[in-house]
Order: structure tokens, then sequence, then C-alpha cells
């Protein structure tokens, strides 16, 4: 099953994802200091990656790589890469590999003094001098627009916290047993890879917003995270069961009242979430409803997974956004590294 399933993911993909390590490797209860010259630099998503050249205590040299958050999510922290540059003496600080000298940075002190954070909860460590801490963007809402530009539900959308299934999902005997098989090797998250439906969905993060558009009488749901864009058929020619199977499958979408309600069919993505821990099968069916607030500031997202090949019962979620008119959605341009 495990093997059945690589050669459907393969045959679906344009390239191979090869080479990444997941950041599952570093232990987040350890936060490690470390001071040295910056040697290289990678500046591209998934991850910003660079190597410091460290000295021990007896002046030998050490290298640590460093990994980082992605291009976009440091850029609106205020993390460029003209600030970072070859050469540069910087300080950082994150979680140390359990195996090999890697951090995965939080905090980095900059060349001129400026201390940013670069993931997570963070507090400033070294600088009075810092961007992205009190006024994190991801955390910190804009002021909002006079409620006569509001536009509906086209507009940007940022996560407000995470969406929730259930810790012990209600798998089939089958899909239990090949979620059983899943290691650390196999996981997609930190690949090129988009991915396909539902896990396009699931992967909604704080750094990366997504928006609504009309074109040609549909609606297309755009993802800054791989750049995923998603068409809602709103008054489709054909059945739906007439149309080929594909990753994001075939989405109708119908109004009811400011609740856009979308039921997506024909799925051939083999995973239902985006790190290929737990399977799907061709007989999922995905409903979603997303509601806009009376003031049209906030959208509630309800996610439903319908599957009798891995769930033997529905299984949802709820996520909650706000409108964010200092945000676009950016490219995302996810390279691997060669």
């Amino acid at each position: 099953m495990k093997k059945l399933a690589a050669v459907i993911l393969m045959a679906l993909l344009s390239a191979v994802a090869v080479g990444h390590h997941s950041n599952v490797e570093h232990d987040t209860s350890i936060v490690e200091e470390l001071e040295g010259q910056i040697t290289e630099i990678s500046w591209r998503n998934p991850h910003v990656r660079m190597t410091l050249s460290v000295s021990d205590e007896n002046d030998a040299t050490q290298t640590w790589e460093l990994e980082a958050q992605d291009v976009n999510s440091l850029g609106r922290r205020g993390l460029h890469e003209e600030l970072v540059p070859v050469g540069a003496w910087v300080k950082v600080a994150g979680h140390p590999s359990r195996s090999r000298n890697s951090l995965y940075v939080t905090n980095l002190l900059l060349p001129n003094g400026t201390e940013i954070k670069t993931r997570g909860n963070s507090r400033p460590r070294w600088s009075s001098e810092h961007i992205g801490f009190d006024n994190d963007p991801f955390l910190t809402e804009p002021p909002i627009a006079a409620a006569d530009s509001a536009t509906g539900i086209f507009r940007v959308w940022l996560r407000d916290r995470p969406s929730r299934f259930p810790d012990d999902l209600p798998l089939t005997p089958a899909a239990r047993e090949a979620s059983s098989d899943w290691t650390v090797a196999d996981d997609l998250s930190i690949q090129c890879i988009a991915g396909g439906m539902p896990a396009v969905m699931i992967r909604l993060s704080g750094p990366h917003p997504m928006d609504f558009v009309e074109r040609d009488g549909d609606i297309l749901i755009r993802l800054e995270s791989f750049d995923v864009v998603r068409t809602i058929h709103m008054n489709p020619g054909e059945d739906a069961v007439s149309q080929p199977y594909s990753r994001l499958g075939y989405s109708v979408g119908r109004w009811e009242g400011t609740t856009l309600i979308v039921r997506t069919t024909g799925i051939n993505w083999p995973y239902f979430e985006n790190r290929g821990r737990v399977p799907l099968s061709e007989a999922a069916e995905v409903t979603e409803r997303f509601t806009l607030s009376d003031d049209e500031t906030k959208l509630t997202y309800d996610l439903e997974v319908t599957d009798p090949g891995t769930f033997t019962e529905p299984v949802s979620s709820r996520l909650e956004l706000s409108w964010r008119p200092d945000l676009v959605v950016e490219p995302y341009e996810c390279t691997l590294e060669e």
C-alpha cells in the first residue's frame, strides 16, 4: 500500500522532491545560542538556509547549518536577504538538532545591532532594537478600513488560530495500519509539493494569507503557500461526477446568504494532510463553509471530510480568519536544493 501511494504521488507531481529534512529533528525544548560568520546563504522557499562558521573554546572551527522559516514569513517580519550578506558576523538562537550541527533559528542579531524574531513565540534576547516581536504582523491585526469599503468575501484573509481536527482520528483499520508505517523520511510538509485537497486547506497557517477572486462567474481561492489556486465552479455546466479526478478535485459552490458552501469530489491526492501521514481514498468528499461575520471583518471556515476508506465517521475542524487589508497574496515559488 505504501509503495502504491508513492507511485500515485509521483504520477501527480511534475518534479521529484528530495534532499530535505523536517524540523521535527530539532529539539524544541532546548534553546542554544551561537555566534559566528555567515559563509553561505540559500534564500529560497520552503526554508531559508545559512551556514555559520563558529569557533569553539579551543579555537577550533565548527560549521553549523541554520534553518529559518520561508522567505515570505521572514520578509513580513522585516528580515530580507540584503540584511544578512555572506561574511556577516551574527548571533543566533534556536532549537538544536538531535543528531548534527544544525539549528532551527528563532532569533537573529544582525550586524547593525537589530534583533529579528524569525519564528514562533520567541522574545528579544540581546537587543532593545528589534523587529517582529511586540508588533508581529502575524499576531497584531491592523486598523480595519471603513465598512463602506468592504467587498464581502473577496479580500485577503489571515488565520487567527490553527484549525483543529481530533487528536485521535477515527481511522479505519487499513488507514491506521498505513499511518503506522509513516516515518519522518516520508514527511511531505517541507518538500516543494503543493499537495491536494483537503491537505492544502489544512495547511493554512498564520504567515500565509489567502484570498477570493471572482473570474468568469466562478470563484478562485488563492493560497499563498505553494502558490495553490483552486477553482470553485458556481454555475457548472457539467455534472461533477463526470469530471476527471485531480489532486484538487472538482469543487462546486453555492451561496446561502453570506455563507459560501463548497462541495469537492473527484480527489486523487493520496493523503489527508500535508505531511503524508494519513492516507486518503478516491471516495473522499470535502464540504467547506466560509461564513462572513456581520461586520465583514471575520471569516469562519468549517471543513468536513467524509471518506469511508479512511475514516469510520466524518471528521471536521473550524478555523477563524481575519480580514487583512495590509497584506497581499505573494508568490511563494518553492525551489528544491540542488
